[in-house]
Order: C-alpha cells, then structure tokens, then sequence
C-alpha cells in the first residue's frame, strides 16, 4: 500500500491501526458525503437551519476524512479523530482550512459532550460549505472514486 510515511508513523505511535481497505467503502463515504453537501443546500437561504446545515456539512467532511483513511488502508484509535482530521486535511492540500476544520470539530464535540451548540452565523455556514466543495473532488480524485 503506497501512502504517506506519516501513517505508518501514526501506526507505529499506536495513534493509527492497520487495516485491509475495502474499495467499496471508499466509494459509499464519498457518496455519502457528497449527499451531505447537497443536503445542507436545503434552508440555505434561512438562518434557523444553520445548525443542522452546519454539522451535516461537518459530517460530510468527516465521511470523506474516514474515506482517505479507508484507502490509505488505516483506522484512527479512540480519540483520534482529531488528529484523523487534521492528516487528511493536509492530504486534500487544505492546510490553509486545519484551523477552520479543527475548531468545527471541536464545537462538535462541545456540544456533544459538554453544553448546546453556541449560535453559528450564516457565514460560518457557508465556510464549511465551501471547504466540503473543494475538499469532495479532492478526496475523489486521490481514493480514485469518480462523483
């Protein structure tokens, strides 16, 4: 499996696991994704939906995160997917985006895990929404899988 060093780095420090990548996988995350992103067109023009806009889109760049990892053959371990975020970030060539990326992940998991999701502007919304356009024909073109 031809990948970058970084995840047999990431293997060796017990962040990353081994696993048999299953083409079929690849293709159904960035399938869902690309769902994800025709979704949260829905409402676009109505502020109350910005939330649910905001993690479907957040979602569907987690599927393509899980796609990448899928083809590169490696699973993140619990409480990984951070770090999971931010390698295939880099891997899409949206390294200006980690930050961007980062910080929806962890008002993800604020709100999952500690308090309600704070008020999210509609250009927040439309940030993500750009970051998922670019980074879905990114990750179809590096896993191979045609949209």
């Amino acid at each position: 499996m031809d990948r970058p060093k970084e995840y047999d780095n990431l293997i060796k420090a017990g962040a990353f696991a081994e696993i048999t990548p299953e083409p079929a996988a690849v293709q159904a995350r960035i399938v869902r994704a690309k769902g994800y992103l025709d979704y949260a067109q829905y409402g676009a023009d109505n502020p109350q939906f910005n939330l649910q806009r905001y993690m479907s889109l957040y979602d569907g760049f987690f599927e393509l995160v899980q796609a990448v990892l899928e083809h590169y053959g490696v699973r993140q371990k619990d409480s990984g997917r951070k770090l999971a975020i931010q390698r295939v970030t880099v891997d899409l060539g949206l390294n200006p985006v980690i930050a961007i990326i980062t910080k929806a992940h962890e008002r993800r998991n604020g709100t999952s895990y500690e308090s309600p999701f704070p008020p999210l502007s509609t250009a927040e919304v439309s940030l993500m929404q750009d970051i998922l356009k670019k980074a879905l024909p990114a990750a179809a073109a590096l896993t191979g899988v045609k949209l």
